[in-house]
């Protein structure tokens, strides 16, 4: 017993020792240390005090986009990633005119794919892969951290993140995007393995040169199967993920190659490969191009191509894609450029994948007669370039007046293997087919009317020269359009930016015209100076706006989008909102001016005439040196614009080509407008045919206007004559009355008030904040009242001096230090104004008192 007793003393001694011992280190370890601690303490400080400026500042986004994510997360199923049906497009009939289906062609299970493929992708781009649910709480974290401190929504994220973001979200970055993405990786995790998320992934990713999935890939890039390509060509695709343009392997072998070796050097560090599988791999070399027949996936008909198109941006909206026309920079422009392109990449893939029943109007029938139209008209010319096709090619779009829908969509002549439609997506010069929309539409909404008269003389060298090289001198609106003056039209649209506040390219930008630039806010696009230029689409439906009382209708082929795997449709035509462009009356007005230029003995379309319309509007375009040539126009029931000239640019023989565009629009309009009633345009009830002339409701507006105007102007010249002559006479007779002594009295403390108030004003020096101005404009507001009371100095002169000084100093100190901190500004400027707007409430009061007082 006592021996026991002994040994568990024993023991109580060494632990007392051990504690001790362990104490003097702790103590030797801290002083050490202490710099090592100190920054580690520094840098817990910095990522707590992130952490609640990230709560602080983004909470509200937070729990909306949790909401957001937690709802879209609801609705996550297989068929997302994987689709067993193929895409189909039908025709107005209900027949199948096409079958996409490249996912069920290259797609490759997990099973079946070599492992090599996905311990590369995890080696690389998520080594925690098979540790988190989802989320990466390190990830997460650094977000935090880089928005606290300013450098943007910057993270690293997780395989299922970018799987998330590649199916289903915008490639937006924001606070509230990173959330959504985050609650959704979390609820893929729950509901697939990790195998099958590496699975969606590899077949869902973009790896350039429209290839989607990497099965898909390795065919496009090395004419094999994945699980045929050698480790090194398997990092090379694994590692074009990350950037598809920098790490492409046909252009950019280089960076391609370095990257692979990268991934290869991660894989042998993470024990995925042996050393002498990565000596063996960094010594390979590969050989890449581009094969052009290994996706399958060529749409080679107009139609189809215009209705996958149209698709695809339908189902970008649906994922909340904020379309944008305009911008206020180029860097903003380009921005906007990339994340389009990327959204739309992968929403096109999808539906190449499969998974859709697109209806459209798509009549094959139509369009081979419409198809036979271009190309009979084109065979005149029969050049062809290195790539075998025709030099000289011509595109032509159709709209339906009724529905907005594009009947028609001829992207070429129609040549074998010359699938490209440049109906939508190429972008030309339009010349004067563009100044309905931009020059006489927006005057006619300022109240002008086709009898307003305008002068067609230069004023200078800024100013383009017409295409008759002369001035036919004053012009109304309705010849000048008929004769295509170029003058006249850069003054009315440099007129209607000044008038209506609004850039020049706006009601294009409306119409969602695409190829607008940030320079394009110029009058040189009323004659066709764009950046970019416009499609025959665009044109199109921009005449189709004019038809239809101003109101836009987004041009699609498109009727219904079903998805297959539940029958449930997600689209339908008829529920699309118009959007109001033009007055009613203006848009009339421009129609009926369209008229005069194939009605007037001058007209650039005079003796052009359709057989079953008599009531037809119609504008033609030539660029500089003709390179490119328009006839855009419209009859009650359909628009047709028609273009031709070389895919690049080449002067054209004007009168040649520019007459095959008026034959194409002809012939066009004869077979569409065929057996219809013979009727005219809508007149709206806001335009009055007046003795022959066309009145509208803005213009009677604006006379009304200019009417009251200039008798405001009349009557306040004359109210200011009296009010000076009586202040003369008030100033003589009561010059050395009392009543002068208190009202100075009275008018030095309103001043003085007004200088103490001058004091309060708090000044602003932020990043995006500077009120410098707001403040030294009310304190020459109140110098100018100083000096009319002391207008040789005096002591509200030395208060104002002194007060003024002082501010001075303290926004010289607030721009050096750049003080963000100062709150509630705007209230105390608001306070200002309103004291501001007091004290010359009392300055009345007091003159008023003056005027009795006589």
């Amino acid at each position: 017993m006592a021996k026991r007793k002994d040994i568990q003393q024993k023991k109580q001694h060494e632990a007392i020792d051990n504690k001790k011992s362990r104490g003097k280190k702790r103590g030797k370890l801290t002083k050490a240390t202490k710099i090592s601690l100190s920054v580690l303490a520094v840098m817990l400080l910095v990522i707590i005090a992130g952490t609640v400026f990230f709560f602080q500042r983004y909470g509200k986004e937070v729990t909306a986009a949790i909401d957001a994510g937690e709802e879209h997360a609801a609705k996550i199923q297989e068929s997302d990633f994987k689709q067993h049906y193929p895409t189909t497009i039908l025709d107005v009939n209900g027949q199948v005119i096409k079958e996409l289906k490249t996912q069920e062609r290259d797609y490759m299970t997990y099973k079946k794919m070599d492992p090599l493929v996905s311990e590369a992708l995890v080696a690389i781009e998520d080594r925690r892969f098979y540790e988190h649910h989802g989320v990466d709480t390190q990830g997460l974290l650094t977000v935090a951290v880089n928005a606290a401190t300013g450098r943007g929504i910057r993270g690293a994220s997780t395989i299922t993140q970018q799987l998330v973001k590649n199916i289903y979200l915008t490639p937006e970055v924001s606070i509230s995007r990173k959330i959504e993405e985050m609650v959704m990786a979390q609820a893929l995790e729950k509901r697939f393995s990790k195998h099958q998320i590496l699975e969606y992934y590899l077949n869902n990713v973009y790896f350039g040169h429209g290839a989607y999935g990497i099965n898909a890939a390795a065919k496009v890039y090395f004419g094999k199967s994945i699980n045929d390509t050698t480790l090194l060509e398997k990092a090379t695709l694994v590692g074009i993920t990350n950037n598809p343009g920098i790490f492409d392997p046909t252009d950019n072998k280089k960076n391609a190659l370095k990257r692979a070796k990268l991934i290869l050097k991660q894989m042998s560090t993470q024990g995925y490969i042996t050393k002498e599988q990565y000596d063996q791999a960094v010594k390979d070399d590969f050989t890449a191009k581009v094969h052009q027949n290994a996706l399958n996936n060529q749409l080679d008909n107009n139609e189809v191509a215009l209705a996958v198109d149209s698709a695809a941006k339908v189902l970008m909206g649906q994922q909340d894609f904020r379309f944008q026309y305009q911008f206020d920079s180029k860097e903003e422009e380009d921005r906007y450029n990339e994340e389009y392109k990327t959204a739309y990449n992968k929403v096109y893939q999808r539906i190449l994948s499969g998974g859709y029943q697109i209806t459209t109007n798509i009549n094959p029938s139509l369009h081979d007669q419409l198809q036979g139209i271009v190309s009979n008209v084109m065979n005149t010319w029969q050049d062809r370039g290195d790539n075998n096709f025709y030099t000289k090619q011509a595109a032509m779009t159709v709209i339906d007046n009724q529905t907005g829908d594009v009947v028609a969509s001829i992207g070429g002549r129609g040549e074998e293997g010359n699938h490209y439609n440049r109906a939508f997506l190429s972008f030309r010069q339009p010349g004067s087919a563009i100044k309905p929309l931009v020059s006489y539409a927006p005057a006619y909404e300022r109240g002008l009317l086709e009898t307003s008269t305008i002068s067609d003389d230069r004023p200078n060298n800024t100013y383009p020269n017409n295409v008759y090289n002369a001035s036919k001198g004053t012009l109304s609106l309705r010849n000048a359009l008929a004769i295509s003056s170029n003058v006249v039209a850069y003054k009315l649209a440099s007129e209607n930016r000044d008038e209506l506040k609004e850039p020049i390219y706006q009601p294009l930008a409306q119409m969602q015209f695409t190829g607008l630039d940030v320079t394009d806010d110029n009058p040189i696009i009323a004659v066709g100076g764009m950046t970019y230029g416009a499609t025959t689409q665009e044109m199109a439906s921009g005449i189709a706006t004019l038809v239809n009382q101003g109101n836009y209708r987004t041009p699609l082929n498109v009727q219904t989008i079903k998805r297959k795997d539940n029958g449930q449709e997600i689209f339908n035509q008829n529920d699309l909102a118009q959007q109001k462009v033009y007055s009613d009356d203006a848009a009339y007005l421009t129609i009926d001016t369209m008229k005069a230029v194939h009605q007037d003995p001058g007209g650039t379309a005079a003796g052009l005439t359709l057989d079953h319309n008599k009531y037809w509007a119609v504008k033609t375009g030539t660029t500089d040196e003709a390179k490119d040539l328009w006839t855009v126009g419209a009859t009650p029931y359909y628009t047709v614009a028609v273009w031709i000239g070389d895919d690049t640019p080449q002067p054209q023989d004007n009168a040649i080509v520019g007459q095959a565009t008026k034959d194409i629009f002809k012939q066009t309009m004869d077979l569409l407008n065929n057996g219809k009633e013979d009727k005219d345009f809508q007149m709206p009830s806001s335009v009055q045919n007046v003795n022959g002339q066309l009145i509208t409701r803005s213009s009677q507006t604006k006379e009304v206007l200019a009417a009251r105007k200039n008798a405001l102007q009349a009557a306040t010249t004359d109210i200011d004559t009296l009010a000076k002559q009586k202040a003369n006479e008030l100033t003589t007779a009561k010059l050395d009355t009392p009543m002068v002594s208190e009202a100075s009295t009275f008018s030095n403390q309103l001043i003085s008030d007004r200088i103490d108030t001058l004091s309060r004003f708090e000044i602003i020096v932020t990043d995006t904040q500077d009120n410098w101005q707001t403040f030294d404009q009310y304190a020459q507001q109140v110098l100018a009242l100083i000096q009319q009371v002391e207008p040789s100095g005096g002591s509200l002169s030395d208060q104002y001096n002194n007060v003024y000084r002082n501010k001075e100093a303290e926004y010289t100190h607030a721009k050096a230090e750049q003080n963000s901190a100062l709150d509630h500004v705007s209230n105390q400027i608001q306070d200002a104004k309103d004291q501001s707007k007091d004290l010359d409430k009392q300055i009345e009061a007091l003159k008023k008192q003056l005027e009795e007082a006589d």
